[in-house]
């Protein structure tokens, strides 16, 4: 299913641990991205669901794409906002790579592991080795569900511990 917010799951995990060196906005931007093919392929009936995007090959300059456009709207909306970024700002160009690169490359990952028609590492291999059958959809879903809680839960934790420590 397109644009599955379940992704978010290890996105907010990871937020929680690198706080200020990581963009969830533009790793939530870049899984938007990964999903326009398969989006087309239900509007229009015609491809594959999981295509040539869905290979770790295209997740690159697929990445790349969402650090660029994400670090200019979120820089720009943050303007708006009337927020000083300042001749260093705070979403420098390598926070925004590694975001948007993880974010498209943790969706081929994760999605490899349970979609038996990905062929994640085209055009060297034309079958996804990732993909044991062990990990069924709905256990993925689980999986990614409570990656996100843990995040939320060391995020909430994290804040209240910088809150208390504030004079």
């Amino acid at each position: 299913m397109p644009f599955t917010p379940l992704h978010l799951g290890p996105a907010l995990a990871l937020k929680s641990l690198a706080k200020h060196k990581f963009s969830l906005l533009i790793f939530a931007w870049a899984q938007i991205l990964m999903d326009l093919q398969p989006l087309a392929v239900i509007l229009t009936g015609k491809g594959q669901a999981h295509g040539v995007t869905h290979t770790f090959l295209l997740a690159i300059p697929i990445g790349l794409a969402a650090s660029l456009s994400g670090r200019l709207v979120v820089l720009g909306l943050a303007r708006l906002c009337g927020k000083k970024t300042g001749t260093t700002p705070w979403l420098t160009w390598r926070i925004a790579i590694l975001s948007g690169l993880t974010g498209s490359l943790s969706h081929v990952l994760l999605d490899a592991l349970i979609y038996t028609d990905m062929h994640p590492f085209w055009p060297f291999i034309s079958t996804n080795p990732l993909v044991t059958g062990q990990l069924t959809d709905g256990g993925m879903a689980t999986l990614l569900v409570y990656t996100g809680i843990a995040g939320l839960i060391v995020m909430g934790v994290s804040g209240l511990v910088d809150w208390i420590g504030q004079p």
